[in-house]
């Protein structure tokens, strides 16, 4: 059975884990990937039904959707704060290189006491901004492929 997690990094970070059998993860991707998939989308609570509005709605069928196929989840806000080794396990680089990007002004981030701390939105914007980047690189590189220049 494979461990789906859910994990909310917040000031305080929680690991939350569940086990969703695969006959749950079934049943789940069929309702979110079903040809009803795009339709309303409700929450049920003791306080009565509440239908999502668009942006919610397509938030909670991705969140579904992963959690179906077995896959890690984090829930970040922009304001979270987060320590050098989570921006580096988001970026999948080093916390030293982190620690360095931050040292020569590509990353903001401010001190609590002598610790680093980096806001989530401006991870996932560096993030945004190196995946562009990289895809430009990859771009270059197959025309150039097509274009029969050899690689050295």
């Amino acid at each position: 059975m494979r461990l789906c997690r859910l994990r909310y990094t917040g000031l305080v970070s929680e690991v939350a884990s569940f086990e969703l059998p695969q006959a749950q993860r079934k049943r789940i991707a069929a309702l979110v990937n079903g040809p009803d998939g795009g339709g309303p989308l409700a929450v049920r609570t003791d306080q009565g039904e509440v239908e999502l509005p668009p942006t919610a709605r397509a938030a909670v069928r991705r969140l579904l959707a992963d959690l179906a196929a077995g896959t890690a989840v984090h829930l970040l806000t922009d304001d979270t704060e987060l320590t050098t080794q989570d921006a580096a396990d988001i970026l999948g680089i080093s916390r030293t290189y982190v620690v360095r990007l931050v040292d020569n002004g590509k990353l903001p981030a401010h001190l609590v006491g002598t610790h680093r701390r980096l806001r989530a939105v401006d991870i996932l914007a560096y993030k945004t901004r190196r995946d562009a980047r990289l895809a430009g690189a990859d771009a270059v590189a197959e025309a150039d492929i097509a274009a029969g220049v050899p690689y050295r």
